[in-house]
């Protein structure tokens, strides 16, 4: 079954990266691997799936002949007393009598209602809905997968942004402490630098628990232990924009939902045939090849042998059994019925997340440029803000204001890089193009 499936998600590898013996170097396509290979959702539904392909057969779907080998044997000793209207009188004891049988016993449907054809379509159904659940259940894995990895991405460069505040906190400690040592500044100054600085130092290190965490849950969708450290990309690319339309008319073809839905409707089609075919007569054919031998000590018969081939044929037609037949197939239409409307209710559905995912798209992908643009701007101004307290022309508090300003665009352009590569994976899987 994995080889039915190919990836469609191509991501850029970003930069070398640098390991050493304990940490493994991962890229997003090694992560995915290893989760369709390890995950253990995706194994019980790839098992599923084996189950339905395997109960797919001219066997389960009634076309085949049955064939039975069938033997029996007996021994008796008995005390025998006849009287015969010839007057012939027989009265023994410890009489034996051994019979044996042996033969096989061929039975065919050659007519059910077309029940049997009806069947096979329905196991080839159920085969096909099989491999879906398994899509499906890798799509949403995949969807797991990257924003679990992408996770371990953010919590990096917000882990990158702090150590640039930390080391501007430290330049501003030494700044201050010089101008206290010559006298130009109050010792505030330099607590307060100190202060600020600590501040920083213990958001790095619940920083850096997160991103433990965050390798962990990763770990755990990969099926490794939860302690294993790894390195990831420093960045997190993006696909071409998406078209509206084209993604509208994608999710009618490729939503494996929707697939599915629609397979389920399917089946229930041929459930029906199913039913309707108990309105029709049944015939089958008879063959058996059967040896058979008794032998009697006392009575007419001592002996008694047959060997050979019997041919038959057996047809039934039920008329009437209490209106069993129709309200079963009545109930099969209903059942039919709602499963068009829950087709109906899923696409109405699927067709606004579309509206909803795509509109989250954008707007993220806006957020995420002014969010660019807006580091961008924090970071020259925390370098004059920098400039201007080391030669004296303005305050710590001002350098403090430009310091958090600077981490807090750190921190809102690390969620609109997550944010936006989340919302472009939602509309792939909507779509159906993360699997295909």
């Amino acid at each position: 079954m994995q080889n039915k499936f190919y990836f469609l998600f191509i991501f850029c590898l970003c930069g070398v990266f640098i390991t050493n013996a304990q940490t493994t170097q991962m890229t997003i396509e090694q992560a995915v691997e290893l989760a369709l290979k390890n995950n253990y959702d995706i194994i019980i539904a790839k098992n599923i799936s084996k189950e339905a392909s395997n109960n797919n057969t001219l066997g389960n779907a009634g076309m085949l002949p049955r064939l039975d080998l069938y033997a029996s044997g007996s021994f008796a000793s008995n005390a025998t007393k006849q009287e015969f209207s010839s007057g012939l009188l027989v009265d023994k004891s410890g009489v034996q009598s051994k019979n044996i049988g042996t033969g096989a016993y061929l039975t065919w449907t050659v007519f059910d209602g077309l029940k049997m054809f009806a069947s096979h379509e329905k196991l080839q159904e159920l085969e096909n809905m099989g491999m879906l659940n398994t899509k499906i259940q890798i799509e949403n894995i995949i969807v797991k997968v990257i924003t679990a990895y992408y996770n371990i991405v953010m919590q990096k460069q917000l882990i990158s942004g702090l150590k640039e505040n930390i080391a501007v906190s430290e330049e501003r400690l030494k700044i201050a402490q010089k101008k206290f040592d010559i006298g130009v500044t109050a010792k505030a100054d330099v607590l307060q630098a100190k202060v600020d600085l600590n501040a920083l130092k213990s958001s790095l290190m619940r920083q850096n628990t997160l991103l433990a965490n965050a390798k962990a849950d990763l770990n755990q969708l990969l099926i490794q232990p939860a302690d294993q450290d790894m390195n990831v990309t420093d960045s997190i690319p993006m696909m071409n924009q998406f078209k509206y339309e084209d993604l509208k008319n994608s999710i009618m073809t490729n939503n494996s939902d929707l697939l599915f839905a629609q397979k389920n409707i399917e089946v229930s089609k041929y459930m029906i045939q199913e039913g309707k075919s108990t309105y029709y007569p049944k015939l089958n054919l008879n063959a058996n090849y059967i040896f058979s031998r008794s032998q009697n000590q006392a009575g007419l018969s001592l002996l008694n042998q047959n060997l050979g081939v019997n041919l038959g044929f057996t047809a039934s037609w039920t008329i009437f059994n209490g209106f069993i037949n129709s309200n079963n197939v009545k109930n099969l239409q209903l059942n039919l019925e709602n499963s068009s409307y829950e087709y109906e209710n899923l696409k109405t559905l699927t067709q606004l997340g579309l509206v909803k995912a795509f509109k989250k798209f954008q707007d993220d992908n806006a957020i995420l440029q002014l969010e660019e643009e807006n580091k961008i701007l924090a970071k020259e101004n925390l370098e004059i803000a920098l400039d201007r307290f080391r030669l004296g022309a303005s305050t710590s508090i001002e350098l403090k204001v430009a310091q958090q300003s600077y981490e807090d665009s750190i921190n809102r352009l690390s969620d609109a890089r997550f944010n936006a590569k989340i919302s472009e994976t939602q509309l792939l899987k909507l779509s159906g193009g993360i699997v295909k």
